[in-house]
């Protein structure tokens, strides 16, 4: 059969599977489960772009992911704005903090550069506690209203699903044309020795700073989402630990690989609820496969992911190639 027919095939059996996943899933709350992946997906794909293609190293994220969340749900909330102007104000906003924590960020490296991020999301998360005229402090706020779009209210996970999910298909297509672009190049070019890149005559300045406006961005894009599912945001969604989740799931699915994102996201969503039954033990053990799979595999679990896809692909069609005759 053509290549291209195969690989058509393969899209199409894909995009029906994504079509039908929430209808087909036993309740609602592996539903929100899965939400929470695509979530995250579009999280580690922020820090992906920053992080795995332009090497600056990120551990505020939870800082743009909250700041995210608590501008669509003041908004909404004083104001009544729906999700198209809230996902645009919020990007907007969140953008702008992104330039601020970038002019910093520009004359450091390495961990000097992690524990400028680490500071910035410690401000924000105090802010999100102390200025209680505006967030409402530890309590969080409560009652955002779920997103309407052309008439349509999504006022369930399942109907949620697919509005993430579009999110996710278009920051993923954007990953790939953004990397593939010259934009892209210039990125990668900083990640591996920006020095060098600087006398190729890059800009480094400009492209560190347009990768943490993007970085910041997808996280505020989550953050919007994630507020108008649960319908409520608190500073405790928004802590330093958030931040290394976010990071962890790009290093266990691949830094620097545009499906390392998904891979990620997968794993490090569904093993810590696969490990809840075992109580306090839980993050211990979670702590312990991190450390396993970092250790044992230093370039992440996406190229194990698609020779398992390419097992199970093989295995449908019949076309599991032969062991080649010694």
């Amino acid at each position: 059969m053509n290549k291209k027919v195969v690989s058509a095939i393969k899209y199409i059996i894909f995009a029906v599977f994504l079509l039908i996943l929430p209808r087909v899933l036993p309740n609602q709350y592996i539903v929100q489960i899965v939400n929470m992946i695509l979530i995250y997906v579009i999280l580690a794909t922020g820090v992906n772009i920053l992080t795995g293609y332009t090497g600056q190293l990120s551990l505020g994220q939870a800082a743009f992911f909250g700041i995210g969340a608590y501008t669509a749900a003041i908004l909404n909330k004083n104001f009544g704005l729906q999700f198209i102007s809230l996902i645009l104000i919020s990007a907007f906003v969140t953008a702008i903090f992104g330039v601020i924590l970038s002019v910093p960020a520009l004359k450091v490296k390495g961990s000097y550069l992690a524990l400028i991020t680490i500071g910035f999301g410690e401000i924000v998360r105090i802010l999100m506690v102390n200025w209680v005229q505006l967030t409402r402090g530890p309590a969080g706020i409560v009652g955002i209203e779920a997103p309407r779009i052309f008439g349509i209210t999504f006022d369930d996970l399942n109907k949620y699903y697919y509005l993430i999910l579009f999110f996710v298909i278009i920051g993923l297509l954007y990953q790939k044309i953004l990397i593939e672009s010259r934009i892209g190049r210039a990125f990668i070019a900083i990640r591996e020795d920006d020095t060098v890149a600087e006398l190729t005559g890059i800009n480094i300045t400009e492209f560190k700073v347009k990768a943490f406006v993007i970085g910041a961005v997808y996280s505020s894009v989550a953050g919007v989402l994630y507020a108008m599912m649960i319908r409520y945001v608190s500073p405790d969604s928004f802590t330093g630990n958030d931040s290394s989740i976010i990071l962890w799931t790009v290093i266990i699915g691949g830094i620097g690989t545009l499906a390392g994102p998904v891979v990620g996201a997968i794993v490090m969503t569904i093993l810590p609820e696969a490990l809840r039954g075992i109580g306090n033990m839980r993050m211990v053990i979670f702590g312990i496969v991190l450390l396993i799979v970092i250790i044992k595999y230093p370039s992440g679990l996406t190229p194990y992911f698609i020779k398992f896809k390419d097992y199970i692909w093989s295995t449908i069609t019949n076309k599991k190639t032969l062991p080649a005759r010694k």
